[in-house]
This record gives C-alpha cells, structure tokens and sequence, in this order.
C-alpha cells in the first residue's frame, strides 16, 4: 500500500541527508543523526538501529551529495538505487520528504519504477517484500501523480518483457482497448481487410509471411481545440522479428521479443497524456505485426507499394521496421499532424555505437531537437542526434523504385534519411532506441530488462 500522510506509519524511516546542507529533521530524529557515520555523499547509505530510543526501530539515511549538484535527476536515481536494493529485504517504510521545494512527483515516479520485477511466466512467483510505503510529505497531489504515471510507464516495460507467444499484435490491440477505455480516448483499430482497403503496402508486405494478422492502432487525444498543433507518435510494433527471408543468426534470436519495445512505449505514452490531461493535441500511431519466413513472405527483390504511393525495392526483409512506419507517418500527417516523433528499435548500428546510455535522435527540425533533447535531460534520459545530410539518400537509390529499404553503410544514419522521405514537409523526429530499450544489468532505479525509455522523456515533452 502507498500512501501520503503527515505522521508516522511504520517501523523504518527513510530520510535523506546533504553533504553540505543540513535538512530540518524532526527533534527525535535528530537526537539519532549525532550516532551517525552518514557523510551525505552521493548514494552514500546508513542504516541506524534506535535501540529504543526514538518510536523508529531503524533510520536508514541517504546521501545526496552536494546541494548544488541536486536536482530531480539525481533524487531519482539515489531514491530509485536505494528502494531496488532494499525492496526484499525491508517490509514497510515511512520515507521523510523534507525538501524545500516540491519534488514529490520523482519521488513518486522513483518508488513505482524501482519496485517493479519482472518475474516471468513461473509455477510460484516471489513476491517483493517492501510493499506498505508512506510519505511523510505536504505534496501529496505530486506524488499521486507520480505515482500514477510511473505505474502506466511499467506497463510499457511489463508489455516489453513478455514472450511473443502471448504478446501477438492481437494481444497489442486489446491492451490498447482498455488503455482507451480506461482513460476514455478515442481508439480506430484498422485491421488486415481495412490495411488492405487503404493501401498500406508496408504493414501489409511485412506481416505476410505471419498467421499473425496485422494492425495499425490509432490513438487520439485532443486536449486544445484552440490550438492546431498535433503531436503524432509512432511506435514500432514487431512482436517477433526473425528478419523474415533475410533470417537472422539463431545466436541472441530471443531477444527479438523486445521489437515491440515502441508500441509499448506510444502506448503508455498516449495514456499517460490522457491521464494527465494537458494542454495539447497528441494522436498515437501503432503499427503492429510479427516477421516471420514462410513460403508467403515478402522477399529480397520485391517492390513494394506504400500508403504514400512511393514505391519501395526490397533489399533486407530485415530491415522491416521502417516499412511499418513509412505507413504509419503518411497515416499520420493525413490526420492532420504537424509535428511526428516515431520510436523504434531499429538499426543494430545505432545500438554499437550508442549502446544503452544515449538514444539515437533523427531529426528535420532543429526546434524539436532541442525540444526533445532538453525534455530529455531535464529526467535524466539522453538524445543524440546524428547527421542528416542529402548525400546519405544516395545509398537509397534504385532503378527499379523510388527508393530501396536499406543503404551499404551508415544504417542508422540511412534508416533515419529513409523515414524523413515519408514526413516531408512536417517537423519531424525518428528516435532509435535499439541500444537503450533494455538494460542487461540493473541500473539505478531499473531492474534488469525493459525500462520503457524514452517513456518519461515524451511525457515531459508533451505535458510542457
């Protein structure tokens, strides 16, 4: 149970500590700190046994560091850090906000998100122990909201995390139904015969050689009718990727669960925008489809027929993602969007030469680089934008269509080039997280596994 109150809950109490700024503790806790070893460095931790001398049987203290180095990211990461540690070991905790200013929603955000575990689909799960939290804090508003928003971001890694045998693009579709329900959003769900209808060749080609049938979700939020900005994000939806006819190595094949990793992340995007409710127009696009060799699939040499009416050459039945998002984006400035950010784990490329610390930024607009890129940094996660030069489209040149699906060298780099083809004229952002989708050791408040970023980074973007 969490909850916020003004007294004490529980038997353990968690407060924190500068190394050059002393908080205003209550008397009694004061009275403790002078047994203190607890410096107030950095991630510094002391757990004080009271011995009965305060109504607490233990302080646990953590350092902060320097005032002038504190800010919302580093109370997330030492609070996130702290909490994953403790959460098998610890049963209740009160946690003393006495901060000068309201930071009530990261610590909100920190709890929910370093809490969570994937536990797998096993007979017996081990629940974590630490489950009866309270804030002793004046903000209570903050930190409801942050806690409900980092609940719906671990639905984005919960979605991550699952086999492609339950997470089909059919079980993608009803997640989103009772996303929009829940949050009362318009919700179309164009299926295989509609797909068809329109014309939208990528979605379609890709998911061929799959008794998967695939979709494209459309989610709609409209929080401004005075404004006429429209925020579309898209989100690639491969729930197994075997690269198709151009079969991936058998070696590391597992991980290819996680190609869905952008719709998951759209999704609880878009509802958290309709939870939070600003001032702003976002409509999400999700394309979903499993990649899969048959004697149906798509091949090496075909020419395919896009929603746009480009025509697309073949060349890597691996390289798919984009032909989903060609269709999607095309889609999405139909509906009227002006400004388009997709999310795709989508080039190998990028994740060699990012790895999981920053996010590959793509982008046409200068003004939503910097948007992003500072929403970005503002919590604590990282863009990097790469070059976009004209000379890279030459890679994508062919006689027998407007444009091939994959170049010779630069592939983030051309993937990127390939996908602005479709925006055109609107501001336009590609954000590739193949590196950054999935930690393989945990880090801070994450776990091992999905972390669903850049999922808090679009939430700060679009809620400014």
């Amino acid at each position: 149970m969490f909850q916020v109150s003004k007294t004490k809950q529980y038997k353990n109490l968690l407060i924190f500590k500068f190394n050059n700024f002393e908080l205003d503790y209550p008397k009694e806790i004061k009275s403790v700190l002078k047994y203190s070893k607890n410096k107030g460095d950095s991630e510094e931790i002391e757990c004080l046994n009271t011995l009965g001398t305060s109504s607490y049987e233990c302080i646990y203290i953590l350092g902060l560091g320097p005032t002038e180095e504190f800010n919302n990211i580093k109370l997330f990461n030492c609070l996130g850090m702290f909490l994953r540690q403790f959460k098998n070991t610890i049963e209740e905790l009160d946690i003393l906000d006495n901060f000068n200013e309201d930071v009530g929603y990261t610590l909100g955000e920190a709890l929910v998100i370093s809490l969570y575990k994937y536990e797998g689909i096993k007979n017996t799960v081990t629940n974590i122990k630490l489950t009866n939290i309270n804030f002793i804090s004046d903000f209570e508003q903050s930190i409801m909201k942050g806690l409900q928003t980092a609940s719906i971001i671990n639905k984005a890694r919960q979605l991550i995390n699952k086999p492609s045998n339950v997470v089909t693009p059919k079980y993608i579709v009803s997640q989103a139904e009772i996303a929009a329900k829940n949050s009362k959003m318009d919700i179309e769900v164009l299926d295989k015969f509609s797909l068809e209808q329109m014309g939208m060749g990528g979605i379609l080609s890709v998911s061929k050689g799959s008794i998967q049938e695939p979709f494209l979700i459309v989610m709609q939020y409209f929080g401004d009718e005075n404004s006429k900005d429209i925020y579309a994000i898209i989100g690639k939806g491969v729930t197994f990727d075997s690269g198709g006819i151009t079969l991936k190595t058998g070696k590391g094949m597992e991980k290819m669960i996680n190609d869905m990793s952008g719709a998951a992340i759209t999704l609880s995007t878009i509802e958290a925008i309709a939870t939070l409710k600003p001032k702003k127009n976002v409509i999400a696009l999700i394309p979903v489809v499993e990649n899969m060799p048959s004697s149906n699939a798509y091949k090496p040499g075909d020419v395919i027929t896009t929603y746009s009416g480009k025509t697309v050459e073949v060349i890597s039945t691996d390289a798919e993602g984009r032909l989903i998002l060609c269709d999607a984006i095309t889609y999405a400035k139909e509906l009227g969007a002006n400004y388009i950010i997709d999310i795709a784990t989508l080039t190998g490329s990028c994740a060699n030469f990012l790895g999981d610390i920053n996010i590959g930024l793509f982008s046409t607009s200068n003004e939503l680089s910097f948007m992003l890129t500072r929403s970005g940094r503002e919590i604590g996660e990282y863009l990097w934008r790469f070059p976009n030069n004209d000379e890279y489209l030459e890679q994508l040149k062919t006689d027998n269509a407007d444009l091939r699906n994959t170049g010779t060298s630069c592939g983030a780099i051309v993937a990127g080039k390939f996908l602005e083809s479709f925006a055109e004229d609107v501001a336009f952002a590609h954000l590739d997280i193949a590196g950054s989708a999935c930690y393989s050791s945990p880090k801070y408040a994450y776990e091992k596994g999905a972390n669903a970023i850049p999922c808090r980074t679009l939430i700060n973007f679009l809620t400014k």
